[in-house]
């Protein structure tokens, strides 16, 4: 079973963005910020437990680039508000 907890990683990851997609347009306050901490800390948990292979490997680089690309796009966000001057 541990050597699916790479596959049920992903699972989580997907079934908090389809969660989260269903929320959309409805009134739910500060919620989303727990479903994303709950589905990523979910899923961080069970790629570490997971057996050495590749779906490990695959959830660990998903689980990296999903910060690091969230942190770039708000990065350029900002970028772009403040214009062309640095």
């Amino acid at each position: 079973m541990r050597k699916y907890f790479g596959l049920l990683s992903i699972g989580i990851l997907i079934g908090t963005f389809l969660v989260l997609q269903s929320l959309v347009g409805k009134q739910v306050g500060h919620l989303w910020g727990w479903i994303i901490a709950i589905g990523y800390v979910g899923a961080a948990w069970a790629s570490w437990y997971s057996d050495p292979g590749f779906w490990r490997k695959a959830s660990a680089v998903i689980l990296v680039l999903l910060p690091v690309g969230f942190i770039l796009v708000v990065g350029l966000f900002i970028v772009g508000l403040r214009g062309a001057g640095f």
